[in-house]
């Protein structure tokens, strides 16, 4: 069954369907987020609440965007009520460098490489990172992005090339 349908369906009220739509795109979501938030404990907070939001406003949902894309929608809106609400949010790099594998191609250089990189896209703004990860991870458009963003693709591109240059400058200034 396609997206579309399950979609249908689930607005019907249907709670498999409903499952499934969460089931295939959790993986996503949750690498997303803890991207995003580079905080294990408060990805799993967020996505636990999207996956609520999403249950709970399906309806809502006009199938203008993937699925997917609405789901990070609503957890980047959650997250910026986070962040208005809470400032001091702890970041666990470590994360991510258990997740890249220790195998003949991953080094301890490139590790390190990686915690510098998490360290600097962490300190940007979150349209910035957002944007940046949602464009290199996921392959996302920019004019996806920018319809999650609500605002033009221009700004999406600016938004991901100042990020890239400045991790790249970062990268060359520090290399180890």
């Amino acid at each position: 069954m396609d997206e579309i349908e399950l979609i249908r369906r689930a607005q019907d009220g249907n709670k498999h369907a409903m499952n499934t739509l969460l089931q295939n795109n959790y993986k996503a979501l949750y690498g997303f987020t803890l991207k995003m938030t580079a905080n294990e404990d408060l990805t799993q907070d967020i996505v636990q609440e999207v996956c609520l939001k999403a249950v709970i406003n399906i309806n809502k949902f006009r199938g203008k965007s993937k699925f997917q894309s609405w789901l990070i929608s609503i957890a980047i809106n959650y997250y910026k009520d986070i962040i208005r609400k809470n400032k001091k949010i702890k970041y666990s790099y470590e994360i991510e460098l258990n997740n890249i594998g220790d195998n003949e191609t991953n080094n301890i250089i490139d590790k390190l490489q990686v915690e510098e990189l998490l360290k600097e896209l962490k300190k940007m703004p979150y349209e910035k990172r957002i944007s940046f990860i949602l464009k290199h991870y996921y392959g996302y458009s920019y004019e996806e992005i920018s319809k999650i963003f609500n605002c033009s693709e221009g700004t999406v591109k600016s938004r991901v090339f100042y990020t890239a240059s400045r991790l790249k400058k970062k990268l060359v200034g520090n290399e180890v």
